[in-house]
């Protein structure tokens, strides 16, 4: 994945509601900012996917999901260790026998 931008939160806003307003051309826009025309689309996206979650309530909704799904990929992970060294445990049981 890319870097975060340095530019901030207000100065995209800015940038993207140049661009829904058709102000100057999207090449013009995203090279005042130093960015590529790809990222000032995908700011315009989010903007606007962001607004459509506000209007439905759902602000957090997106956000809580991914969180929900990262959180699920972890556990799924760390069963799989649980899992690998409870063999590996056994294995070595067996190897070591009966101690004294």
């Amino acid at each position: 994945m890319g870097r975060k931008s340095d530019i901030p939160t207000e100065k995209r806003i800015e940038l993207v509601l140049s661009l829904l307003r058709k102000e100057e051309p999207a090449a013009q826009i995203a090279r005042r900012a130093g960015v590529s025309e790809p990222t000032l689309y995908r700011w315009r996206d989010e903007f606007i996917g962001g607004g459509k979650a506000q209007l439905r309530g759902k602000v957090g909704e997106a956000q809580s999901a991914k969180e929900v799904s990262r959180l699920q990929r972890e556990i799924e992970r760390r069963e799989q260790v649980i899992g690998e060294l409870t063999i590996a445990n056994r294995i070595l049981k067996k190897l070591s026998g009966p101690l004294l």
